[in-house]
């Protein structure tokens, strides 16, 4: 980066969520730090998104697309960054004000990560905030070997909290996205752990709003039960994403061979569906190296609980 107040673009990708983007604009434009351009990819509204965006003017470039979901909006929005920082952000999330000064100091410290992030909260649509900071786990350094020995297990942050370098991630792109609709910022986030390092702070500076119709995140962030059709949907999508991961990796020159059984949210979904044993779903945890050991008891006693759930179903 080039100076001290580099560029940062924010990048806001949004399907039918008129109802939501103007909060997250004005997040953006509300930040202490000033030097950032703001794009929105409409993939393809059919509500008033396209007209809403017009009363921004000169504050907001913004693209629109057929819709083709997640992975598509990140194919069109990335090449247009301008910044030394790329900031996403989902139209139905909110950033506190000073998330980009917080996030830019912290990449000038650590110049060669290539992937940055935060916490974030939940808050339901009354602004109240809906349990701890997520994620619990945070990663830092090179990663690696450890994705890889625990067959890519890691607390994968969400898009509102990712921070990127453009010129290293346009290395990934196009991302594949007949399989990437939706999820496609994890297939980035683990990218980036493949190809470089990783930097985070402990700070909660994004605010996930859930409204119950989260494209991505209705039906996950329900603790206490989940259907088996979003338990099979979840296993298909760490599948489906390692499969385009391969792609991507080998085109840029890399090489990519996990094993998929030690992967710990696959095993336990798995459990779940009564296609894997409880020993598969304890060593999977063992693997995962974000884990502590008192951590990982009370995940199996999680684990456990929620399998009775699915007995007579």
């Amino acid at each position: 980066m080039p100076s001290n107040q580099p560029l940062v673009t924010a990048l806001i990708n949004s399907y039918n969520y008129g109802r939501y983007l103007p909060f997250a604009i004005n997040s953006v434009l509300n930040q202490t730090y000033t030097n950032i351009e703001i794009i929105v990819v409409d993939d393809g509204s059919t509500d008033h998104t396209s007209s809403l965006l017009a009363e921004y003017k000169d504050k907001v470039r913004w693209v629109r697309t057929e819709n083709g979901g997640q992975g598509h909006a990140f194919n069109i929005g990335i090449p247009l960054a301008r910044g030394d920082l790329l900031m996403m952000l989902d139209a139905d999330d909110t950033w506190l004000p000073q998330k980009v000064e917080r996030v830019v100091e912290l990449a000038l410290q650590r110049p060669k990560a290539t992937l940055l992030y935060h916490r974030f909260r939940n808050v339901d649509t009354q602004g109240n905030e809906l349990g701890e900071p997520q994620p619990h786990a945070l990663t830092n350094g090179d990663y690696r070997a450890k994705y890889m020995r625990s067959g890519g297990s890691w607390w994968s942050p969400i898009t509102s909290v990712l921070t990127v370098r453009p010129e290293h991630i346009k290395r990934a792109l196009p991302i594949p996205t007949y399989a990437l609709r939706e999820g496609a910022d994890t297939l980035l986030t683990d990218f980036c752990v493949l190809t470089g390092e990783i930097a985070s702070l402990p700070d909660a500076l994004t605010r996930r709003l859930l409204h119950g119709s989260n494209l991505y995140a209705a039906g996950r962030d329900d603790r206490s039960y989940r259907s088996k059709e979003t338990r099979e949907s979840d296993v298909r999508r760490i599948e489906w994403r390692m499969f385009c991961l391969r792609q991507v990796v080998e085109r840029d020159g890399g090489s990519f061979d996990i094993d998929l059984d030690l992967n710990e949210w696959r095993i336990t979904n798995l459990y779940w569906l009564g296609r894997a044993s409880l020993w598969d779903v304890v060593w999977s945890s063992l693997r995962c190296p974000e884990h502590s050991m008192k951590y990982r008891v009370q995940r199996l006693r999680w684990v456990l609980a929620n399998k009775e759930m699915y007995r007579n179903d």
